[in-house]
């Protein structure tokens, strides 16, 4: 089970978990996420995340996404396509952590574009024009969020009260730089809080928004957006496990020259036959030598960009420092305050105090050594 994420050199005396956990108790929090925090005063097991890969049924059944999974804690993801839109396809990605109620999910996604409407166009705002949902650009996040995502996925947040509001500038010059126009983009974490049957809870919501103009129509995006839910104090307490998830999901990039493919044939606009599960997959299958080559692409682009992506990754994401990957040479964000960092033949990463762990007599997966990234 994953733990807090204390300084390894604190004392580490078993008998304050029990007294910590009841303070904690007394002032109103749950059990397990008393326990969580508890632990900070302990000798720490081991915490492994062991990585799980989520398939594409309509894509012939490739791996699609993966995602680092703590020790027991629940995980579910898929794809689903949307032959109408230019997002092409919603993956989603969803965990929760039995033992203190912490969820991390990635919310929907969309394109938005907007301009002074001529006369006599009858799209009404929302709906789909050109794959785009046709919506004026909104520019302040609470509005955002409030007008995209609590009517639907985060309906329970509506009556809930923002009390925290930070930017992420890295995030934002991220998202221009990838742009390579004029644009501007902003990139925000809100926390709300709310209760859960009289129990106090708080929500973080990450997201991006990126806006450019030209010729009179504006096109802007949503990007980069999850979010992580539990009792409050949670989000804090289990800041580095969040991180490493956050960090570690990812498309195969077989899937990826997949769904490039697809966004190639909407925009020759066959939208109609990729609407047809059957015709869909036959079209993948007569351009699954363009994938392949897409997939070589994939491979390349994300090696010569993984050093940026790991400095901004930890830049942003709170209680996680880069490690390099012995099996494959990429770097990897992993909580930041254990002492010694494994990895196994499987991918699965272990953290623990105890820099001399026998590994050999729990299994016969050669565990090797992560080095720091700085």
């Amino acid at each position: 089970m994953p733990t807090t994420e204390p300084s390894p050199r604190q004392p580490r005396r078993r008998g304050l978990i029990a007294l910590v956990s009841l303070v904690l108790l007394v002032l109103g929090l749950p059990a397990g996420v008393a326990h969580a925090l508890g632990q900070a005063q302990a000798v720490r097991d081991p915490v492994r995340f062991t990585p799980a890969v989520f398939s594409d049924p309509m894509a012939g059944g490739i791996a699609a996404v993966s995602v680092l999974v703590p020790d027991g804690w629940e995980a579910t993801g898929g794809i689903e396509w949307l032959p109408a839109w230019s997002r092409a396809a919603a993956v989603s990605t969803y965990l929760r952590d039995p033992a203190t109620g912490l969820v991390i999910a990635w919310l929907p996604i969309q394109d938005f574009m907007h301009f002074p409407p001529p006369a006599g166009f009858s799209v009404p705002l929302g709906a789909n024009y050109q794959g785009k949902a046709y919506v004026p650009p909104i520019r302040n996040p609470e509005r955002f969020v409030e007008a995209f995502w609590m009517p639907s996925v985060l309906g329970h947040l509506q009556g809930a009260t923002l009390v925290d509001r930070r930017r992420v500038p890295a995030v934002a010059d991220g998202l221009l730089a990838a742009l390579g126009g004029p644009g501007e983009a902003g990139a925000w974490v809100l926390r709300y809080a709310y209760d859960v049957n009289g129990v106090p809870w708080e929500q973080d919501i990450s997201f991006a928004l990126l806006w450019s103009e030209a010729n009179g129509i504006t096109s802007w995006y949503v990007n980069l957006a999850w979010t992580a839910a539990g009792p409050a104090g949670t989000i804090d307490a289990l800041e580095g496990t969040i991180g490493t998830v956050v960090a570690s999901r990812t498309t195969t990039p077989a899937w990826e020259a997949t769904y490039r493919v697809v966004q190639r044939l909407f925009y020759q606009g066959i939208q109609q036959q990729m609407a047809d599960t059957v015709r869909f997959g036959e079209l993948l299958a007569q351009h699954r030598a363009e994938s392949q080559r897409l997939q070589e692409a994939v491979i390349a682009e994300r090696w010569a960009s993984q050093e940026g992506i790991a400095q901004q990754r930890r830049d942003v994401l709170g209680g996680v420092s880069n490690h390099v990957d012995p099996r494959t040479g990429t770097i990897v964000q992993l909580p930041s305050t254990w002492d010694t960092y494994w990895v196994n033949d499987r991918g699965e990463y272990l953290l623990t105090d105890d820099p001399n762990l026998d590994h050999a007599g729990t299994d016969a997966s050669g565990w090797r050594r992560l080095q720091p990234r700085d």
